[in-house]
């Protein structure tokens, strides 16, 4: 017994450092993102809203199911301690026989604190799907123990 999708789904979603379309719609994605190791920050007491790291990031997604016709979509970005701010939707057109639509958006995201970063992808205002990836602080090794 097989099951069909009904309406538009997520596909796949994922961060890489780097993505580009080829000849014959090949897809190439570099170094896949699911864990970035930063150094720890030195002590940020009172400074909850400090901006400590930048992380460039290619968002490479692909939505298929769609009815022919205009849609919104939308990603944003959560990451821990930062505001949630909705850029506005992107108007796209989806053409009569499109099997899939594939995107490739370019993010520079910033750590304020370690934990899951992540982007949720909406259709026509329906959360389809997430890609994420988690910021770790290591230490420096100067630890005395002490």
């Amino acid at each position: 017994m097989t099951t069909e999708k009904v309406g538009p789904y997520l596909k796949y979603a994922l961060f890489c450092r780097d993505a580009e379309e080829g000849p014959g719609d090949e897809l190439a994605l570099k170094g896949v993102i699911d864990l970035v190791d930063l150094p720890e920050p030195v002590d940020t007491s009172g400074e909850d809203q400090r901006e400590l790291a930048e992380v460039d990031v290619n968002l490479v997604f692909c939505i298929s199911g769609a009815t022919p016709g205009p849609h919104h979509l939308l990603v944003a970005i959560k990451a821990p301690g930062a505001p949630l701010d909705l850029p506005p939707p992107q108007r796209i057109d989806w053409e009569e026989g499109i099997i899939f639509q594939r995107w490739i958006k370019v993010f520079r995201i910033p750590v304020q604190r370690s934990g899951l970063h992540v982007a949720a992808i909406l259709f026509d205002g329906a959360p389809l799907g997430e890609a994420s990836f988690l910021v770790l602080f290591i230490g420096t090794g100067t630890d005395t123990g002490a």
